[in-house]
């Protein structure tokens, strides 16, 4: 039995990074010891059940962190340590100096390689500056003079760098990650062991039986945090020009964020569109719509697609990151040619027009989405644990 500590930003919350450690702790909680170290939780969240112990840090207390961590870890006999997320700001805890050297640390990036750079872009105080500014931040930018953008960037290269060189092995969302990581981040593939493991399913939606089609309702959905890098206006303005043609649909947008009410602006008085707010059952969406949609603007391996895979709900998507092509590839869903609302559009409009092909995408879906099953991915996780 190992003693395993799981390391993160936020736990419990809502996020992505969250929803997998929570699966995670379900499975390997089973035969493991689980303990969780993280700066923050969500209010309205409790703990998994498996959880031993959770202890959390002080923003801007490195060195006082740094010696709760070092305690932590010798108290509790920890024999592996899981860095979720390659936070610079964890990775500098984990792979303190004074840590114990037989303790296994594994990082795991949660995003795509180079996702910082269009993080950036997405930020509230670049995206609110002004016209005037915001071009003059990107022609700084493409003369590789915009020092804000470039610090920001080496921030998250050297925590990268850091994190791979330092720990005992570094896991990827998918293979394709694998190829790009070492160019962006000037990593020696010969000094480091990388490997690729995907997001898990929770047990729930693990155990989904073959969805029924006819069952459903004429719902497209979105489902996730409103926020600028998901690009949700892109899907409003895919509906504008579909809603008059899609007669008895409509396009349910699932979840909260701080764009919320600049999109309920857009959407204005536009027919067949509902923002439902948060929910702590995106199942229960899942199990009536026939279509979902992402345009995020980047994207490191998404639960939703994964999720709405699991209920029959056929995914359609930019090709936002290798780790999105990877999970709608070979069946898996509808990629959308460019990254555009025409695009997407006519995407949606030839799979409703087509309720035989719709069916065939449906269960080629649901059955793509036999590779992120809790036993799956985790065999895959036991496996790691065990030869380090």
């Amino acid at each position: 039995m190992s003693k395993i500590l799981f390391v993160l930003n936020t736990f419990p919350g809502l996020g992505g990074v969250e929803t997998v450690t929570a699966n995670l702790i379900e499975a390997l909680g089973a035969d493991n010891d689980i303990y969780v170290m993280a700066f923050h939780k969500t209010q309205g969240f409790e703990l998994p059940k498996n959880v031993k112990k959770a202890v959390y840090l002080k923003e801007g207390k490195i060195e006082c962190n740094i010696a709760l961590y070092n305690d932590f870890v010798s108290r509790y006999r920890i024999t592996h340590v899981i860095n979720q997320g390659m936070y610079y700001f964890l990775s500098d805890i984990v792979l303190n100096p004074l840590r114990k050297a037989d303790v296994k640390v594994i990082s795991v990036l949660h995003g795509m390689p180079g996702y910082e750079k269009e993080d950036y872009w997405c930020q509230a105080h670049i995206k609110n500056a002004g016209v005037f500014k915001t071009l003059v931040q990107r022609a700084l930018w493409r003369l590789g003079m915009n020092r804000e953008y470039n610090r920001y960037i080496q921030k998250f290269a050297d925590g990268f760098s850091l994190a791979v060189e330092k720990s005992d092995i570094s896991v990827l969302l998918c293979k394709e990650y694998i190829r790009k990581f070492p160019e962006l981040y000037g990593v020696d593939t010969g000094k480091v062991k990388i490997v690729p493991i995907q997001n898990p399913l929770s047990r729930y939606y693990s155990e989904q039986i073959v969805p029924d089609m006819e069952g459903k309702e004429n719902i497209i959905l979105y489902m996730g945090r409103l926020a600028e890098e998901k690009n949700i206006l892109d899907i409003l303005k895919a509906w504008r020009s579909l809603q008059g043609k899609l007669g008895g649909w409509k396009l349910q947008i699932v979840g909260d964020g701080p764009v919320r009410s600049k999109l309920e602006k857009y959407a204005g008085k536009m027919r067949g569109v509902e923002f439902t707010g948060y929910t702590t059952s995106p199942s229960d969406y899942y199990r009536k719509a026939k279509i979902l949609l992402l345009t995020s603007r980047f994207e490191g391996y998404p639960m939703a697609l994964i999720e709405a895979q699991r209920f029959g709900v056929v995914p359609v998507a930019y090709p936002s990151s290798d780790g999105v092509v990877s999970i709608l590839k070979d069946g898996g869903g509808v990629i959308v040619p460019e990254k555009t609302p025409e695009a997407l559009a006519e995407s949606v409009a030839g799979i409703v027009s087509d309720s035989a092909r719709m069916k065939y995408l449906s269960f080629s879906a649901y059955r793509k989405s036999e590779a992120n099953k809790i036993t799956a991915v985790a065999g895959k996780w036991r496996g790691l644990l065990g030869c380090l």
